[in-house]
């Protein structure tokens, strides 16, 4: 086990294209950090320099003690999974999971002894004598996992290794996943562009957008304290509503503009986010996220209230995302920087939450409640959060 220092890691491919913009990250021994982003935000390509598989233009990598920016892949002490499975169809299990202890002439006993302990720990043992094509995906893709396993190495590398399996079967690999990456403790680093799979499976989570690393941490603190527009859009099923609006600081309150509304904060709001002041009467970014918009019939004592018109009901069994037209434009973002007036054009539907019990129909207006609380501001230029 080890741990692992990215320092300003860069990669540049010829013409320029710059894929990581000077990533810098520690990952603590025997942690398990999650690369998340959209498609070509760089993630795999950090994962690959860490792997040895891309040359990196700048920047140091250190994996325990010693430095591995210039050090051949297998001499770095990592295994990789990868997102297809890269089986031996005419070996069975047990020569498939062995085979790379078998590369590096490892003894009969010692061998014998890591694969018994990889099977049980993947829960393979009575599968060690079929072939591939005898095997569920979940199942080739624990193979898969126990050739990385055999080897006993300081960092496990994952580049999307649940991509290519069905939805129901994900749910569970992640659970397995997580579950032997608990009992073995190794050091592990896990590419994926799904958040809800990063948001449930990591320590700590790495949110990359345009090559640059946007902000890592729990998924919890990214739910609710994102550092910009771009973490707020991206972590988060339904994603986070965001649109453009105006705060007035008042003697007794804080008025923000949702539309021809507005909602009240209370100036204790302002211990949290003091730098707030001073973006008084600008055009900035307003965040509330789904889960703190409710039908008011259904939360009596929660929240300011607002009217809208219900356009979409997705009546998901257990609950109710609402699609509501408040009279503000949604802001999309392609990343931390993005031009808000880009979104013009991609919808006005302000998303909730509601419980399973509501009685909201289409086509008709209703009361909706806002915990205030949970608000977010962005600077729409930046598109940094305005906290302190």
């Amino acid at each position: 086990m080890a741990t692992v220092e990215l320092e300003e890691l860069t990669k540049v491919y010829p013409g320029g294209v710059t894929a990581v913009n000077a990533m810098s990250l520690s990952i603590s021994d025997g942690e398990f950090v999650v690369f998340v982003g959209p498609s070509g935000c760089g993630k795999s390509t950090a994962l690959r320099m860490v792997a040895g598989l891309e040359e990196i233009s700048s920047g140091t990598l250190r994996i325990g003690d010693a430095e591995m920016t210039k050090v051949h892949p297998r001499d770095r002490d990592i295994a990789m999974v990868f997102q297809n499975y890269a089986l031996y169809p005419h070996l069975t299990v047990r020569k498939n999971i062995a085979y790379p202890l078998k590369l590096a002439k490892v003894g009969k006993s010692e061998m014998d002894r890591r694969l018994e302990r990889t099977a049980e720990v993947l829960h393979l043992t009575e599968f060690l004598d079929r072939k591939p094509a005898a095997l569920s995906g979940g199942q080739r893709q624990r193979v898969a996992m126990g050739r990385a396993i055999v080897r006993e190495p300081a960092v496990f590398l994952m580049d999307e290794p649940l991509s290519n399996l069905d939805a129901k079967l994900r749910v569970y690999m992640r659970s397995e996943i997580s579950r032997i990456q608990q009992d073995l403790g190794v050091t592990t680093i896990y590419v994926t562009h799904d958040q809800v799979e990063a948001m449930t499976m990591g320590d700590r989570v790495a949110v990359l957008n345009g090559g640059v690393l946007q902000q890592v941490d729990k998924p919890s603190v990214l739910y609710r304290r994102p550092a910009n527009m771009f973490v707020a859009g991206f972590v988060g099923s339904p994603a986070m509503n965001l649109f453009e609006s105006t705060i007035t600081v008042g003697d007794a309150g804080v008025y923000v503009e949702m539309g021809d509304q507005q909602v009240e904060l209370p100036l204790s709001f302002l211990d949290d986010c003091p730098a707030l002041r001073a973006h008084q009467g600008e055009r900035l970014v307003c965040g509330i996220r789904p889960d703190d918009v409710y039908d008011a019939a259904l939360a009596p004592d929660l929240g300011q209230r607002i009217a809208a018109n219900v356009q979409l009901l997705e009546e998901l069994g257990s609950e109710i995302v609402a699609h509501l037209d408040i009279g503000v434009q949604r802001v999309e973002i392609g990343g931390p920087t993005a031009d808000t007036d880009d979104s013009e054009g991609l919808g006005s539907a302000f998303l909730g939450r509601f419980a399973q019990q509501s009685d909201a129909r289409v086509g008709e207006r209703m009361e909706v409640a806002v915990d205030v609380s949970a608000m977010h501001f962005f600077d729409k230029a930046t598109g940094e959060v305005i906290r302190s």
